[in-house]
């Protein structure tokens, strides 16, 4: 994201020659509406959503025969009742039109709860090739950097400290600041510092740390593992225990020392200095390169989501495919080690980005419960804020997203150097409003390449 248009042009040179441009064309089956409902809310209630002209289904799980609903949507009445001879999941052919309006209208007779969800398919063709960075808001960059130098971490690009309004809006920032152009840049943008940080020759990608000054925010981050957002990332070391005691030594906050999980992978939690979560997992046994640390590389971002089967095919768009289902259940101890006090259940899958090997896990918490909304815009709260995907075509991506009825922050703006810039971004909202960034910078197709090290040096 902080390179010179030097910098891009000999790793765009380099990208081409040994990394085919890749396009993911999907059959997604989005969910394009969802209610989840008790019948004890006694509600009726008119709700509109996204579609697009053509069929689709409308998907009613029942847990008690004896509701009776009557839905109507786009002044046609459907009506859910005895006449479905028992069956608590029922499937209804419907047609859907851009912008719908469901009205639901629910007779009780006992106490009920059901689930009325509207799918439809689309085929979809992004050319995401991989995941560039999350990035995780800070307080104190130079705490913070001691933090992660502290654990090997090393500095891979800077970035501009001031830039454009466009920018700033990009971000979701209103403009114009209270910035006066004092320290270049243009008047009324956003004042930050920033590092591209990684780990090993930047194995698993790199982490975007990001202090504000203007606009700033002194927010605490998330402060369960639970809340709906992207509440964490984890680490990979190839020896814990080892890492456990060194790192704790050092001052860094643990939830506890290192448990084993129902997939027998050794875990703990820790926190930076501004409270935001990380896992340090254990992984694979590595050669001794005498690092401060054994741990290897980044790997997962976590996504907290409210509905696990519209997330997955969310994210299914950018070419994530499932690798591996979680555990539904965990021991007290393991919850403990989370920062619960009673036992865990979620639903919850990890999924990998063919193009470069990251992973994202998304996770629907049942208990407990915690439906906080994610961070809101501007994208500066302390914790994991953002996280962004290259593509090779963010004016193709954007139509494509358009058509899916995807809510942007703004237009696509150039980045990052001012209106010359040589690239462009785009943020929008995933399904339960955690903050998604699209940059046309098809050099970072391989961001866990070796031969990273070679044009290292010719980086600003």
């Amino acid at each position: 994201m902080y390179f010179s248009k030097l910098s891009c042009l000999r790793v765009f040179a380099l990208f081409i020659f040994l990394f085919p441009l890749i396009s993911y064309a999907e059959k997604i089956d989005f969910t394009r509406h969802l209610i989840n409902y008790q019948i004890a809310d006694r509600e009726k209630g008119q709700t509109t959503f996204f579609g697009t002209e053509g069929p689709a289904r409308l998907i009613i799980s029942r847990s008690n025969l004896m509701t009776n609903l009557e839905i109507n949507l786009n002044n046609n009445k459907i009506i859910v009742d005895d006449s479905f001879d028992g069956k608590k999941d029922i499937e209804i052919a419907i047609d859907l039109i851009k912008e719908n309006t469901l009205y639901l209208n629910v007779e009780e007779i006992n106490k009920d709860e059901f689930t009325l969800r509207i799918k439809q398919t689309a085929e979809v063709n992004l050319n995401v090739i991989s995941r560039i960075h999350f990035n995780t808001n800070v307080t104190d960059f130079n705490k913070t950097k001691n933090f992660y130098n502290s654990l090997g971490f090393e500095k891979l690009s800077g970035a501009p400290e001031t830039n454009t309004q466009a920018m700033a809006r990009a971000m979701g920032i209103k403009t114009p600041t209270s910035y006066d152009g004092s320290q270049g840049g243009e008047a009324g943008g956003y004042v930050l510092y920033a590092e591209l940080l990684g780990i090993n020759n930047y194995n698993g990608g790199v982490i975007d740390v990001i202090e504000f000054t203007i606009p700033r925010n002194e927010e605490k981050p998330y402060s369960t593992m639970n809340n709906i957002g992207m509440v964490s990332a984890s680490m990979y070391s190839s020896n814990i225990n080892s890492d456990y005691e060194y790192m704790k030594s050092n001052g860094i906050k643990f939830i506890s020392s290192p448990i084993k999980r129902s997939d027998g992978k050794n875990f703990a939690i820790f926190q930076d200095p501004d409270g935001t979560f990380y896992k340090l997992i254990e992984g694979v046994t590595q050669k001794d390169e005498k690092n401060i640390t054994n741990i290897y590389k980044i790997g997962e971002v976590t996504f907290n989501i409210s509905d696990l089967e519209r997330s997955k095919a969310w994210y299914k768009m950018f070419g994530y495919k499932i690798s591996n289902t979680l555990p539904e259940t965990e021991s007290l101890e393991v919850s403990k080690a989370m920062g619960f006090d009673k036992a865990i259940k979620i639903k919850g899958n990890l999924m990998k980005l063919k193009g470069d090997g990251s992973e994202i896990e998304l996770i629907q918490w049942i208990e407990p419960n915690n439906n906080t909304k994610p961070y809101p815009i501007p994208i500066n709260h302390p914790g994991i804020h953002r996280i962004a995907f290259a593509t090779t075509d963010i004016e193709a991506d954007v139509r494509e997203l358009e058509l899916q009825g995807v809510q942007f922050i703004s237009g696509i703006t150039p980045c990052c150097t001012g209106p010359d810039s040589s690239s462009g971004i785009i943020a929008f909202y995933d399904p339960d409003g955690i903050i998604v960034e699209l940059a046309e910078m098809p050099f970072y197709a391989r961001i866990l390449f070796p031969i990273i090290l070679w044009f290292r040096g010719i980086i600003d």
